[in-house]
């Protein structure tokens, strides 16, 4: 069950990762889009992009929750 839940909230958070750094990139052309009068949604890309990034933070900490054992013998072999 942990090894299935693991998996199951990297593939999303992978997902997730994926979507929010493009709609950021659009959100970062913006300027050049509207001087080359490019038509998108920029209002639903805002939104797509602060709303996603917010479950991405989310499940990012559920993400490390889930795979703290392995987190702390990585810090452990640090020292």
């Amino acid at each position: 069950m942990s090894f299935k839940l693991r998996m199951w909230v990297s593939l999303i958070l992978f997902f997730l990762w994926l979507i929010t750094g493009i709609s950021g990139v659009f959100l970062l052309m913006a300027p050049i889009l509207v001087y080359f009068k490019v038509s998108l949604p920029m209002s639903l890309i805002d939104a797509l992009h602060v709303y996603l990034g917010f479950a991405f933070f989310g499940l990012s900490v559920v993400h490390i929750a889930l795979n703290w054992p392995a987190m702390k013998s990585y810090f452990k072999k640090l020292r």
